[in-house]
């Protein structure tokens, strides 16, 4: 019931569906030391550091440079200019699936960060594509955990964001709907009977199948 008034209110502030369900799963995590977001930029409400819990020692990137708001101009396509072993945590959200290669970014994203320290992120599943400025790819839970593991990472949480198919079809049309608040509301509580109903006849958890993003924390070993 308390997420439920959480989404209500993200809803309204017309918040993706994908997005608040991140969000979500941001509120949960305790963090401490230095710590880099990447695609964020400085004292913006917008940014996934703002719902963790714990300290806030944080640095901020963009492909964009802006002196002003003391961005680091990064490049996950390229080496990125920062010490090897600095970060305790990396916050990567919504950014993977605009990198050409996202295994070569792996590489430097470990090497930023110390050891045991913390990747902690989502990838869009299905979800429109949204150009920043080009959207290449989409990523399945069994690919990241593979992938992340052969980059020296150990998962210590995944999972898939949403509820079934219902949900994820209300995701696909939300940008539509997001100017009319009160069907919008009705609309996705019916997408959650739905789905709740489907799933008592399906024995695999539906989000698994129709998940609107993965939501991931990995640990640099």
């Amino acid at each position: 019931m308390h997420n439920l008034i959480k989404i209500f209110i993200y809803l309204f502030k017309r918040y993706s569906p994908l997005r608040i369900f991140q969000i979500l799963e941001v509120n949960k995590i305790f963090i401490k030391g230095k710590s880099l977001e990447f695609g964020a930029y400085k004292n913006q409400k917008r940014n996934f550091s703002t719902h963790l819990k714990g300290e806030k020692n944080f640095q901020y990137t963009n492909l964009k440079k802006d002196k002003k708001n003391n961005i680091l101009g990064a490049n996950l396509n390229q080496k990125l200019k920062f010490k090897s072993n600095y970060y305790q945590n990396l916050v990567i959200f919504n950014v993977l699936e605009h990198l050409i290669s996202p295994t070569k970014s792996l590489r430097e994203l470990n090497r930023i960060l110390k050891k045991g320290g913390l990747l902690i992120g989502s990838t869009p599943f299905l979800y429109q594509v949204h150009g920043a400025p080009n959207d290449y790819l989409r990523f399945t839970t069994d690919y990241l955990i593979y992938e992340f593991k052969k980059k020296n990472f150990k998962a210590i949480y995944v999972k898939e964001l949403g509820y079934g198919p219902f949900l994820a079809a209300f995701s696909i049309l939300f940008p539509y709907f997001k100017f009319l608040p009160i069907i919008n509301y009705i609309i996705f509580l019916m997408c959650l009977i739905f789905d709740s109903f489907l799933q008592i006849f399906i024995k695999t958890r539906l989000s698994k199948i129709f998940p609107l993003g993965i939501f991931f924390i990995f640990k640099k070993k």
